[in-house]
């Protein structure tokens, strides 16, 4: 197949979150078919990674998406009915790219990685699309809502149900929906019961991700860890939750535990948490590993989240055993057999964080083991492609079909006339 990929982000160095996803899509992809790949670019360094990223596909056209104008775009988009997130990522640029590239080669098919993305290829005719919503980002923005205070709660909700009505259109225009999850399969099913919906998962690089490339044993004295961008509103709650309600529970019983909060962007209320004892506040690192195998444990204190989280199942490849919130859960069929504990109140929190601190070796390698079995049975990136790469051939091949029986009916007709 010859596929046009079109991604909001470069998908390169995948370092975060869809840029992880896009990344092994297309390199999964990129394995039997030719990928073709198109993607807004928001820092400038990452225009750097664009070389990079063209050794695993056919071709790379990316535009640069400056941020300030990305606001002004998104102001007036607002006033104009639109969603933010789908202004936000809009370049007249771009577009003509796209329209030069389709005008220029024979496409089999169009995946687009996000919502905001969609845009793009209605410039289309005649091709197969499908839609990589990873998440429905319309339910995070009204989340967003009740979490905060006017005006921008106002500007939440408001996003989020224009965003619905986006995604509606979306999954009704396209050929395919894929979600992350069903837990989020679920929610965009029961808006649309007869959309085509699948659900391809994130999956794990198991060979990055494992203990023994790093050869580092846990810590003394016993460590915590949280590992996410942070000035991302889930993570940035998520830390001063743990700080607040849970970190002094944990303390009561093991005085001398340490707290690292890894991850770049840090904003200004999560550096503050660096005044509490045995609280490390690292910013941006090289490389997470190390701090992941030194600890006891992984947190993941959620009270807002949406899809699969890659922190908690980088840390469970690492054999590192994870404690989280239900919300940390949602996306991963997990349970305590696993290698994971689940605490949706502080105290439980807590109970469940101190244990695997005190757990002796034999305990926590028992863990470690559990934890990394189940990553290697349900989150291999091989298996995600392959059922991705699986779905595309099934929707292509449906569209030739339909568009066989449309030209034979055409010359029936004009047999007919």
């Amino acid at each position: 197949m010859n596929i046009l990929y079109l991604a909001h982000r470069l998908p390169y160095p995948p370092n975060k979150g869809e840029k992880i996803r896009a990344f092994h899509q297309i390199q999964g992809l990129a394995r039997n078919h030719a990928v073709h790949v198109g993607a807004l670019v928001d820092d400038p360094a990452d225009l750097s990674f664009v070389p990079a990223l063209g050794k695993h596909c056919a071709s790379v056209e990316v535009v640069f998406r400056n941020g300030g104008l990305s606001l002004i775009r998104a102001a007036i988009g607002l006033f104009m009915g639109r969603p933010l997130s789908v202004s936000l990522f809009y370049r007249k640029a771009f577009a003509l790219k796209i329209e030069k590239k389709l005008a220029a080669a024979r496409f089999d098919c169009i995946v687009c990685s996000s919502s905001s993305m969609a845009q793009y290829a209605h410039l289309a005719t005649g091709i197969p699309k499908v839609i990589d919503f990873i998440d429905v980002d319309s339910e995070k923005w009204r989340v967003y809502g009740q979490c905060h205070t006017f005006p921008m709660s106002v500007i939440y909700r408001l996003e989020g149900r224009r965003l619905a009505k986006y995604e509606k259109v979306t999954t009704e225009s396209f050929d395919l929906s894929i979600l992350s999850s069903e837990t989020e399969k679920h929610v965009l099913k029961r808006r649309m019961p007869r959309g085509s919906i699948s659900v391809v998962c994130n999956g794990v690089d198991l060979q990055y991700f494992k203990a023994s490339e790093i050869g580092i044993s846990p810590a003394s004295p016993p460590s915590i860890v949280f590992v996410g961008v942070m000035d991302y509103f889930p993570n940035v709650d998520a830390v001063r939750y743990f700080c607040r309600e849970i970190l002094p529970l944990v303390r009561d019983q093991v005085p001398n535990a340490r707290f690292y909060i890894v991850g770049r962007s840090p904003v200004y209320t999560v550096k503050r948490l660096a005044d509490h004892p045995n609280v490390m506040v690292t910013g941006a690192v090289a490389d997470v590993r190390p701090y992941l195998v030194r600890s006891s444990v992984s947190v993941a204190p959620f009270r807002v989240a949406r899809g699969v989280q890659n922190k908690v199942l980088e840390a469970m490849a690492m054999g590192v055993p994870v404690v989280g919130t239900a919300e940390a859960f949602k996306g991963i069929e997990a349970t305590e057999q696993d290698g994971i504990r689940i605490g949706d109140d502080p105290l439980s929190f807590a109970r469940h964080v101190i244990t695997f601190l005190q757990a002796d070796a034999t305990a926590r390698r028992r863990a470690a083991r559990q934890a990394r079995a189940y990553v290697e049975r349900n989150h291999r990136w091989e298996d995600q492609g392959a059922r991705l790469e699986s779905l595309l051939e099934d929707v292509v091949r449906e569209h030739r079909q339909k568009d066989a029986v449309h030209r034979r009916d055409i010359e029936l007709a004009e047999d007919f006339a």
